[in-house]
C-alpha cells in the first residue's frame, strides 16, 4: 500500500519533498513518517495536511507560517511529512482531527481539545495577547471541564461539540438573524474571548449529533425526537446564505452521512441518494451544470455501476469526492489546480 496526492502543491502540502504550482494527477507519497496501511483519516488546511493513524499519532506537512503543522517549527514550509511528539498530547493517542485555513485542532481519547497554529480571531478559545501564533499543540480547556466529542472550523471561526450535546463557537461566525427557533443561542465568555453557545432548545425533542463548517455557515446534524417511536435526522444551519448554502431541511429518508465545502454542501441518504446544494459557480454540485446556486437539494449526476453504492463524500473548498464500495474515485468541481486529478485544469 502507499499514499498518492493531488493538488495545489504551493507550500509542498502534499507531502512529495518538493513544492510545485500543482499536480493534475495522482502523485505517489516517496516518503512517510507513517505507514499507508494505518492512515485512518486525512484532512486539509489552506495549505497544509494532518494524517490521523491507527495508533493515534498525527502527522503534518505544508504551510507552516502560523504553526499550523504542530511541530514546534519556525520554518514556512514542510514538503514532507513527519510525526508531531505524542508527547505534545500528553502521549494520549488523538482520535479526531481537523483543520483550518492556517490553524488545527485535534481530540485526544480522553476527550481533551488541542489547537495551533492561527489565533489571528480567537479562534480557539483562548486570548490573542502572547497567543496569536502558537507552534505546538495546547489544551484549551471547555467550560466547567466539559469534554470535547467534534471540531470543526471556518475561515475564522472554531465550533466545537461536547459530550452532553452543548456548541461553543470561537472566533467570527455571523449568526443569522432570526436563528432556527429549534436552537437556543446565547452568548458568554471563555478565557477571556467571547464565545457563542448553542444548545437544542427542547432536548427532550431534538438531540445535536454533529457539526461541519463552511467557509462562514455551519451545518448542523440533529436527531429529531419529537414524534414517539421514531428518530429522524434533521439538518440545521447557521451563518451567512449568500449563495443558499445556510439553508435547513429535514430530508424524507434519514441522513447517513453530510459534507460541507465552502459554501456548499451534501447528504447522503440512506437509500444512497446523494443531495447537494449551496454555490454551483464552478459546478462544485456535481450536478451537471454550472450555475450560481441551488437553493434546494439536487441530485448529484453520477451513474454508478449497478452493484457499487457509496462509501464516503467529501467537500473541498470548491470541489467534491466520492469513494465507492468498488474503490473508485469520483471527483467534481473547481480544478484550477488540479484538484480532480484528471490530469487538466478545466472546471468538472
Amino acid at each position: 500500500s502507499y499514499c498518492c496526492f493531488k493538488g495545489a502543491n504551493s507550500h509542498g502540502q502534499l507531502g512529495l519533498g518538493y513544492e510545485s504550482e500543482l499536480c493534475m494527477t495522482p502523485q505517489r507519497v516517496p516518503r512517510c513518517s507513517f505507514a499507508a496501511p494505518l492512515v485512518r483519516c486525512i484532512r486539509g488546511g489552506g495549505g497544509h495536511v494532518l494524517i490521523l493513524d491507527t495508533n493515534g499519532r498525527v502527522h503534518a506537512c505544508g504551510w507552516n507560517n502560523r504553526g499550523q503543522l504542530g511541530l514546534d517549527s519556525t520554518d514556512e514550509c514542510h514538503s514532507q511529512f513527519r510525526m508531531i511528539p505524542s508527547e505534545f498530547f500528553g502521549e494520549v493517542p488523538v482520535e479526531i482531527i481537523s483543520c483550518g485555513w492556517d490553524v488545527s485542532g485535534a481530540i485526544t481519547l480522553t476527550k481533551r481539545l488541542f489547537f495551533w497554529g492561527s489565533n489571528a480571531f480567537q479562534q480557539m478559545g483562548i486570548c490573542q495577547r502572547g497567543f496569536t501564533s502558537v507552534r505546538r499543540p495546547i489544551s484549551v480547556k471547555l467550560p466547567r471541564d466539559e469534554l470535547a466529542q467534534r471540531v470543526s472550523f471556518g475561515l475564522r471561526h472554531c465550533a466545537v461539540l461536547t459530550q452532553d450535546n452543548k456548541i461553543y463557537i470561537f472566533g467570527r461566525l455571523k449568526i443569522m438573524d432570526p436563528p432556527p427557533i429549534e436552537l437556543d443561542i446565547t452568548a458568554t465568555y471563555l478565557h477571556r474571548c467571547n464565545t457563542v453557545k448553542i444548545t437544542a432548545h427542547n432536548s427532550k425533542e431534538l438531540r445535536i449529533v454533529s457539526l461541519l463548517s463552511g467557509q462562514h455557515h455551519m451545518l448542523i446534524k440533529c436527531v429529531d425526537l419529537s414524534v414517539a417511536g421514531e428518530s429522524r435526522t434533521k439538518i440545521l444551519t447557521i451563518g451567512d446564505n449568500k449563495f443558499a448554502q445556510a439553508n435547513s431541511f429535514q430530508f424524507e429518508e434519514n441522513v447517513r452521512e453530510v459534507a460541507v465545502g465552502w459554501t456548499h454542501n451534501a447528504a447522503v441518504l440512506i437509500n444512497n441518494k446523494i443531495l447537494l446544494w449551496g454555490r454551483n459557480c464552478y459546478g462544485q454540485l456535481g450536478i451537471g451544470s454550472f450555475s450560481e446556486q441551488e437553493a434546494i437539494p439536487t441530485l448529484l449526476n453520477v451513474k454508478l455501476p449497478r452493484d457499487s453504492h457509496p462509501v464516503k463524500i467529501h467537500m473541498g473548498a470548491e470541489h467534491g469526492l466520492l469513494r465507492t464500495t468498488e474503490g473508485e474515485v469520483y471527483t467534481w468541481g473547481w480544478n484550477e489546480h488540479g484538484n480532480c486529478g484528471n490530469n487538466n485544469t478545466e472546471n468538472v
